[in-house]
Formats: structure tokens, sequence, C-alpha cells
């Protein structure tokens, strides 16, 4: 047993574990299948029974209260209905009944489905009898067959049904019963071998806990932690073991860490002497057996050869870095140290050779050549990548400063189509933009100066046209006064007049208004009085109808009295005769309801249509006052307008004067535009002249022009205040009567 695996020892313990669970499993799944033979029992064989058998019994109730209704009712046609619903209801018994005995097998529940079809058999013939009898209208016989012979039979039918309810339903109980022992036995042994389960789980448990740690030497966590830190190289930890434990895994982890930590001890001694420059250090090597005898030789060796591979480094480093390119490695070296050797010679060679072809490229620009380029031929990693480089930053100097100068010559010549159109980075990009931008606003300066040129010409010769234009309106606006003052005496008296009328015309309006409103007032207390009348009309016909309804109630009882007076017999013809008469009377009073009914309607009818009339002629006299308010309010508004333009007349001959007035400032304004637009004109010809000087691109000439083209057609549709405000701001002249031109 102590021998045992821990696979093992976990298998034979699980396994018996999961062996008590497996009996529970079976246990349990063995009382659900009998649980739910049990519950099927009662699902579809004993239940549907007393569904079933209870059906029968509520048919018969609901047969026998239509036996009832067939005995009181008169109507031959709900007779016939009542007993049409007898067949059916036993068409329904008999689907029960057949039910029944397809699934009745047990000797006792025979015995008591014969007991009931005994039973059904006499009520039926019973029932046929109580049926002929009411069709052949014995109403009499009918009832007492109803109240006695087929009252017993029926008893009887109900009491074999209630026998047959009964023994099912004890049938159902004991199934219950049943069913709930077994429940109850399964739950106690799957209690007790769950138990059992349990108790040998923790047993097993304890076991194999006790077996491991014993094994391991502590505790899992314990030996888990101690053999991580060991594998991430932490040799720090102290290793608590038992006393007398030389066996388990912590111990021998022990030993394992005590000869690793030493012989890390003396590999960091050799590498912080490494450090420091010192490569003399080597392990002791009579101590060491296995791998670290192994790898102190491997670390010896390895020392020896950097320290002396170092030094040539050092020595050919130390004379690249004062500029002497003479001194090479000539030792040889096996692996990375002979690939080292050859990589530092072959860059000493290198940089000698670049430096004598760079000595020829600064020579050559230092001289003003800039055509001078390095060979690629034979190079290789950066001598290759800094040949390039100087190749092309000589290629981007030479170009660059050729489009410089073909830019600036075209500049000293006056010629503004000469711009850089290489892209250049950096600096060279930054010049190639300066000198583009300068050359664009030279040139954007010279176009604007000539659109201004030509834009002041057509507006000299704008304003002369305005002028003549000016001179000639001045003269037809100087006749027009003249008719309009005539004009205005005539609509004085004219419009004096109309307020007059208007103000009579008024006076008859508000008349007008107070009349309809009184008439409307009249109106109005006529539909209210038509209303009353016919609200008191409809509740005269709400009593009559609530007569009628006493009259129906009163009839319908005294057919029930009859009814009873009926089942009474001898004892009840007196009560019979009273109920006859107390008929009459209802009947009569339902007549005389009837008729008193339709003559209160026809009223309500006819007091209905005047009240219609009456509410259309209060809307017309309604209508008729909101029309005249309206004429008044018309009436008022041309009074008031009529006042108004009375005053205005005086403001418009106020007005004639200040436009007599202004047409004489308007001629001297006149002669003073003719003697700016001549001073204009002459500034535009000499501003021509000094720009002509510069030459530009034809194609920004078409652009510029169409841009200033629809301004200028503008200028020359628009009328002369518009003509004088684009003037002023393309050339604003300062003049000897700045208040004159501000009012023109």
């Amino acid at each position: 047993m102590a021998k045992m695996t821990v696979a093992a020892r976990l298998g034979m313990g699980f396994g018996a574990v999961l062996a008590l669970l497996g009996v529970v499993a079976l246990i349990g799944l063995f009382s659900i299948h009998t649980l739910n033979k049990d519950v099927g029992r009662l699902h579809t064989d004993l239940f549907p029974k007393t569904i079933w058998a209870n059906n029968i019994v509520d048919t018969v109730n609901e047969g026998a209260q239509a036996l009832r209704n067939a005995l009181i009712l008169k109507d031959p046609r709900a007779i016939a209905r009542e007993l049409e619903r007898i067949g059916e209801m036993r068409k329904f018994i008999d689907e029960n009944a057949e039910a029944l005995k397809r699934t009745i097998v047990s000797p006792e529940g025979i015995k008591q489905l014969a007991a009931l079809t005994d039973a059904r058999s006499s009520f039926i013939g019973s029932q046929d009898r109580l049926i002929a009898l009411l069709r052949a209208g014995s109403r009499d016989e009918a009832g007492d067959l109803l109240f006695g012979e087929f009252r017993a039979l029926q008893q009887t039918y109900f009491n074999a049904v209630t026998s047959l309810i009964k023994y099912q339903t004890d049938l159902m109980d004991k199934t219950g019963d049943e069913a709930e022992l077994n429940a109850d036995f399964a739950t106690l042994v799957m209690l007790i071998l769950s138990a059992l389960a349990l108790l040998l789980g923790i047993g097993t448990g304890i076991w194999i806990t006790r077996a491991l740690t014993k094994q391991l030497g502590g505790e899992p966590d314990y030996a888990a932690a101690m053999v991580q830190a060991v594998s991430a190289g932490d040799l720090s930890h102290t290793i608590a073991i038992q006393p007398g434990d030389t066996a388990s895994l912590l111990a021998s982890l022990k030993q394992m860490q005590e000869g690793l930590r030493r012989l890390v001890g003396e590999i960091a001694a050799i590498v912080q002497a490494a450090t420091r420059g010192d490569f003399s250090q080597r392990l002791e090597l009579g101590d060491k057996q296995g791998f670290g005898r192994e790898i102190g030789e491997g670390l010896n060796q390895l020392a020896a050869t950097t320290e002396i591979g170092l030094k040539d480094v050092t020595r050919v480093a130390n004379a690249l870095a004062i500029g002497d390119l003479s001194q090479t490695i000539d030792r040889d070296y096996p692996g990375l140290f002979g690939e080292t050797k050859n990589g530092v010679n072959g860059t000493v060679t290198a940089l000698a050779d670049v430096v004598n072809e760079i000595r020829r490229i600064v020579d050559a620009a230092v001289q003003g050549d800039f055509s001078a380029r390095l060979d690629l031929t034979g190079k290789q990693g950066f001598a290759s990548e800094i040949a390039q480089l100087l190749n092309q930053l000589s290629d981007t100097t030479e170009v660059g400063l050729k489009d410089v100068m073909r830019v600036a010559s075209a500049l000293s010549e006056g010629d503004l189509t000469q711009t850089i159109t290489q892209d250049y980075p950096g600096l060279f990009g930054e010049t190639t933009t300066g000198v583009n931008t300068t050359v664009a606003n030279l040139k954007e300066l010279v176009l604007r100066i000539r659109e201004a040129v030509e834009t002041i010409g057509t507006a000299a010769n704008e304003i002369a046209t305005g002028n003549q234009d000016l001179s000639q309106r001045t003269e037809e606006q100087a006749s027009s006064l003249e008719e309009t003052a005539s004009s205005m005496e005539e609509l004085t008296s004219t419009v004096k007049q109309n307020a007059d009328n208007a103000r009579q015309a008024n006076q008859l309006a508000v008349a007008a208004s107070d009349v309809a409103v009184k008439g409307d007032d009249m109106v109005g207390a006529s539909v209210e009085t038509m209303t009353g009348i016919a609200e008191s009309s409809k509740k005269i016909a709400d009593i009559i109808s609530v007569i009628d309804g006493i009259a129906f109630q009163t009839n319908i009882l005294a057919l029930n009295a009859a009814v009873e007076a009926a089942r009474a017999g001898e004892q009840g013809r007196g009560f019979a005769v009273v109920a006859a008469e107390v008929r009459n009377l209802a009947q009569r009073s339902a007549n005389a309801a009837k008729e008193i009914k339709t003559m209160i309607g026809d009223s309500v009818s006819r007091v209905d249509a005047g009240t219609l009339q009456v509410n259309e002629t209060g809307q017309r006299m309604r209508d008729i006052v909101q029309s005249i308010k309206r004429v008044t309010d018309l009436v008022a508004d041309i009074s008031a307008a009529s006042v108004e333009q009375s005053t205005g007349i005086e403001q418009i001959n106020q007005a004639i004067v200040q436009m007599d007035d202004v047409t004489q400032q308007n001629a001297a304004l006149v002669e003073q535009a003719a003697a700016a637009a001549e001073a204009m004109a002459d500034q535009a010809s000499r501003l021509g002249e000094v720009v002509a000087v510069f030459k530009v691109d034809p194609v920004d000439r078409r652009a510029m022009v169409a841009r200033s083209a629809p301004t200028a057609t503008a200028r020359r549709m628009s009328a002369a205040p518009a003509r004088k405000s684009t003037l002023a701001s393309l050339l604003p002249i300062k003049t000897t009567d700045d208040d004159e031109w501000s009012e023109f």
C-alpha cells in the first residue's frame, strides 16, 4: 500500500466514491421510474374516469333543468328547443359511458358500472314517457310524472354515478399513497448511500494527503513555491525540512540549491571582474563535478579568448578615434572573433577610400563646380549610402541654384511668367516657395493695377454719360412738379367730401347694429323656451317607457304565479283567477302605455322640428348681426382713412417744395461731376503707362478680365447712385466740396 503511486491511490479512493454515487443514481432512477408510472396511471387512467363520471352527473342535471323549462314554457318552439337539448345531452352521456366501459377492468369497477347502466336504463325510460307527454300537451300528467316517478329514478341514477365516482377517487388516493411511500423509501436509501460516499471520500482524501506530504517533505504549496523560486534563479530562500529527512523532494531540492549557490557565487565574481575590464579571473576546477566542471572549463576558455581579442579591437578603435587609419588587426581568430577582425579591418579600408573621394568633391564645390560625383562602383553598406547621399546633395544643389538663377534673371527684365516648377525638400523647398510666392504676388499686383486702370477709364465714361442723363431728368422733373401741384388741389376737395359721407354712413350703421342685436336677443329667448319644451317631452316619454316596463314585468310575474297555481292543484285555483285578472290589467296597462308613448313620440318629433327651425332662425339673426357689425367697422375704417388722406395731402405739398430745392442742387452737382471725370481719365492714362513695362502670362490676364467683366456690366446697367458707389470704392478722389458729393 505504501508503494502505490499517487494515480493508483486517487483512482482507488475516488473509484469507490463514484461506485457508491452510481448506486445512488440507479436507485434514484428506479424510484423516478416507479413514481412516473404511478403518476401516469393517475393521469391517463384514474383521473379521466372520474372526469367522465362527473360529466354524466352534470349532464343529467342540465337535462332535468331542460325538462322543467319545457313544463313551464308555453311557446311550442321554445319547448321543442329544450327537448332537442335533451337529445344532445343523451349523446354526450353515451360517449362518456362508452369511455368508462372501455377503460374500467377491475371487478369492483365493472360491478359499479353495471349498476350505473341499469339505473340509466330505467331513468331513460321514464324520461322518454315524460317527453312524450310534453309533446302531446299533457302538462298536468307530465308534472305528476316529473315530481313523482321520474324524480325517484333520477335519484337512483345519481346514487349509482356517485358510487362509481367515489370508487375511482379511492383508487386515486390509494395510488397516490403508494407513490408517496416509494418516494420516501428511495429518499432514505439515497441519503444513507450518500452519507457513506461522503465518509469514504473524506477518508480517502486524508489518506492521500498524508502520503503526498511525506513524499514531498512538506505542504505541496510550499514545495511548489520552492521549486518555482529555484527554477526562476532565486537561490536566496532557506528550504525547511523535517529532521532526519534525506529522501523527500524538498531534501533533494535543498542539496541542489546549495550546489548552485556556490557555483553562481564563483561565476558572479568572474563576471564582476569582467565588468571592471579584468578578464584575468578564472574558476577553480578542483571541487567541481559534472555540469559544474564543464561550465567552469568553458567560462575559463571564454575569458582567455575575450581578453586577447578585445585588446586588439581596442587598439584599432583608439586609432580610429584620433583619425589614424593605419592601424589594423594582424592576429588570426576563429569564429566570431575572426569575423570581428575582418569587419574592423574592412571598416578602416572603406573609411580611407571614402575620405579621399569626399575630399575631391569638396575641392570642386569650393571652386563653384557642382558637377563632380562620387563613383558608386564597388561600394557597399555605409560607404555606398554616403556616396549616394553626397551625389544627391550635389544634384539638388546644382538644379536648385540654376532654377533660382533663371527666375531672378527673368524678374530683373520685368518677365513675371517664369517660376520654379520642380519640387525640392527642406530648405530648397522653402526657397522655391518663397520665390514662386514673390512672382505670384508681383503678377497679381500688376494685373490688379491694370484692372483698376481699365475700371477707372470705364467709370469716367459712365460718369460723363450720367451727367447728360441727369441734366435731362432735372428738366423733366421741373415740369412734373407743376402738373403735380394742380392735381393736388383737386384731390384735396374730393377727400374732404368723402370724409363727410363716411361720417353719415357710420352713424346709420351703428343704429342698424343696435336694432339687429335686440332682435338676436329675442330669438335667443325663443330658442331657450323651445329647448325646455323638448326636454319636458322627452322626460314624459321616459316615464311612459318605465310604465310600459312595469306592465311587462307584472305580466311575467302573473304568468309565473299561474304556473305555481297550476302546480298547487285545487288549492291554487283561486290564486290562479287572481293571477289571470292581474295579467289582464297588466296587458291593458301596457296597451295604454304604448298608445301614450306613440302620441308623446309624435309630440317630441314636432317639438324637435320646431326647435331646429328656431335654432336656424337664431343662427340667421346672429349672422345678420355679425354682417352689420362688419359693415359698421368698414364704414369707420373709411372715415379714418379719409382723415389720413387729408393729412397725407398736406405732407405731399411739403415734399413738392423740397423736390424743387433738390432739383436746383442737382444742376450744380452735374458741373462738379464733369470736372471729376476729366481728372480721373488723366490719372488712369498715366498709371497704364507705368504698368505696361511688366510682362504677364496671357492666360492670367484673360482670367482677370473674365472676373472683372461681370462687375463692369453691372455698373453700366445700374443707376447713377450705383456708379458713384463703384467709383468711390476704386479711386476715392478728394474734392473741394465733400458735403455736396455725399448729398448727391
